[in-house]
């Protein structure tokens, strides 16, 4: 199974950075971000901290790497969402409406994702 730390390790390799460089660069001690890497610590919690790293990494903004780095950070945290999905929830009365009538209905993983689909064909 795939970890935040085996994910952020492959992205660091692809864009040729060592362990202590990218550390470096993005403000962290390398043995601290070994560790992560390896599942011995938990991945970043703070939002803007996470965004950076995607950043430094090249990663745009709401690519397929960026929501997968952001939703690798929480999968094995119950009740913790990744940090951008998070602060749009509080922010919006009407996210968990939405998620409240998705699993009243049991939608089935092939709807939602046709429900995906139709919300990002019209807005």
């Amino acid at each position: 199974m795939e970890t935040f730390g085996s994910y952020l390790k492959e992205l660091r390799l692809l864009k040729g950075y060592g362990l202590r460089a990218f550390a470096e660069k993005i403000g962290m001690y390398p043995s601290n971000l070994s560790d992560i890497e390896r599942g011995k610590k938990s991945p970043p919690r703070d939002a803007e901290k996470l965004a950076f790293i995607a950043v430094v990494l090249g990663i745009d903004r709401n690519s397929d790497e960026w929501v997968k780095l952001h939703d690798l950070s929480v999968r094995d945290v119950p009740g913790r969402l990744a940090p951008d999905v998070s602060k749009y929830v509080s922010e919006s009365k009407m996210v968990p409406l939405l998620l409240r009538t998705t699993a009243e209905k049991k939608l089935t993983k092939e709807e939602l994702l046709k429900l995906i689909e139709t919300i990002k064909k019209k807005f």
